[in-house]
């Protein structure tokens, strides 16, 4: 039987096992299911925090290297875990390893396009934890216990820190993987017509999924974005299989 994995890149502060590890109930059983845990986020909690994007693309990369050569995959990145699924795409193709079939992005805007707020790491606790809020996506009781705000703080400052000091390198790469972009109608981090220009990113096929919500649709529409990735990845699971032994 043929498979294909589909590895998972979190947002800013979450886990991607707990963000995406219900998927597999939804996901169709020829897709393997692996999300992938930053440094000192979720499962890999007390491990130093990347220093940046690079340092992240980098450990994701040791990650995949063993197991990209002999399957057939697809990469999933929601928000910040759009960059990161754009760069580790492009390192994946400097180290000569064979790329994605698919990347299915969302949540954000294209890596070239400059965000205009690059401070809010800097911000005040009170400010920045009131904009997370704002946002959406976090459970409640994080911002209720003094606790987990204690804890939770320091990671979500890194990872905006990262994703606010990154600069896409231009131009920026141009996949042979098909591109799926998904976004919601209430999303303020996520405009038109700007989405469209994640069709420049590949040289195959290239669509767009609206959903209602705001930013963290993800959590809500999780099955109905399963459907569209067992759709997607549909023709793949009937090729002949390809799959070697180490």
């Amino acid at each position: 039987m043929n498979r294909i994995d589909l590895y998972c890149i979190p947002y800013a502060g979450g886990s991607g096992h707990a963000i995406y590890g219900r998927w597999a109930e939804e996901l169709d059983p020829r897709i393997q299911l692996h999300p992938l845990e930053l440094a000192g986020h979720g499962r890999r909690m007390g491990q130093t925090l990347d220093a940046s994007v690079a340092t992240a693309v980098a450990d994701m990369l040791r990650t995949l290297r063993p197991r990209i050569a002999f399957r057939p995959y697809a990469i999933y990145g929601h928000s910040m875990g759009t960059v990161l699924a754009y760069e580790l795409a492009a390192a994946i193709r400097e180290a000569g390893l064979p790329e994605p079939v698919a990347l299915f992005q969302s949540g954000r805007l294209p890596p070239h396009h400059a965000y205009l707020n690059n401070e809010m790491h800097l911000l005040p606790d009170e400010v920045f934890l009131d904009k997370i809020k704002r946002l959406g996506g976090t459970p409640p009781e994080l911002f209720e216990s003094k606790e987990l705000v204690r804890l939770f703080l320091p990671i979500l400052r890194n990872d905006y820190r990262m994703i606010e000091q990154y600069r896409c390198k231009l131009p920026h790469a141009r996949f042979d993987a098909n591109v799926v972009f998904l976004y919601s109608d209430d999303d303020p981090l996520v405009t038109k017509p700007y989405i469209y220009d994640w069709e420049q990113y590949t040289a195959s096929s290239f669509e767009v999924h609206a959903f209602r919500g705001g930013h963290f649709f993800l959590n809500e529409h999780w099955q109905d974005i399963c459907r569209v990735i067992n759709r997607k990845l549909s023709p793949v699971l009937e090729q002949p299989v390809r799959e070697v032994s180490p």
